[in-house]
């Protein structure tokens, strides 16, 4: 049902992950993120208006892949899905949101951190997870994780950026999440500066 999406995230090998206190900052650098390359765009619900900027980046960039972070209740998800996002991704293995999101048969990919974490996800037929906080559990936890359940797919997110993205990708993982350096670039350059960090982080890793 979502290979087309799977295929999407495994071939761009990069998300942006956008977390703003506005809605005017997070459409700005949503923006600037495509324009610097990246087609998968994760606007997280702390976003004002989260839904909204899913639906509007959807009808103004049709090639670009978006979806929601941080959704933890059933209502978000429903929110979510009414706005046309084509994945959901959230910071926790939340059963009863993972198993709503299943039943409206949505994406979903959930945070986790231990391979306990990641059994239960696999049992519940979830076949594409995001490790969080990457920089806390570390590239190992990806290799290991493989080596039990090699028909998962995994997408760390929390300390990936341009300079250790590629590193992430040859450990294991099918793509990775990068958010406080998109605002980090915002703030110094403005929407240029973010335009210039995303293109280079997917020519870091075009030819992984």
């Amino acid at each position: 049902m979502f290979e087309k999406i799977y295929s999407t995230l495994k071939e761009e090998k990069a998300v942006a992950v956008i977390r703003t206190s506005t809605y005017a900052e997070a459409k700005e650098i949503s923006i600037a993120a495509i324009k610097g390359g990246m087609k998968i765009i994760e606007v997280t619900m702390s976003v004002p208006n989260a839904p909204k900027l899913i639906k509007e980046l959807k009808e103004e960039y049709k090639d670009a892949c978006v979806g929601a972070g941080t959704v933890l209740t059933k209502d978000a998800v429903d929110a979510c899905i009414e706005n046309g996002a084509e994945f959901i991704v959230s910071p926790c293995l939340d059963e009863d949101v993972v198993a709503y999101a299943i039943q409206r048969k949505a994406l979903i990919m959930p945070g986790l951190m231990t391979m306990s974490e990641i059994n239960k996800a696999h049992q519940l037929g979830l076949r594409f997870i995001k490790i969080f906080p990457g920089n806390v559990v570390g590239k190992g936890l990806i290799g290991a994780a493989k080596s039990i359940f090699p028909d998962l797919s995994i997408m760390p997110t929390g300390g990936v950026n341009k300079e250790n993205i590629a590193e992430w990708i040859k450990g294991g993982a099918d793509c990775s999440g990068i958010g406080s350096d998109l605002n980090k670039a915002y703030k110094a350059n403005g929407a240029a500066g973010v335009t210039e960090y995303c293109a280079e982080v997917m020519k870091n890793v075009k030819n992984l």
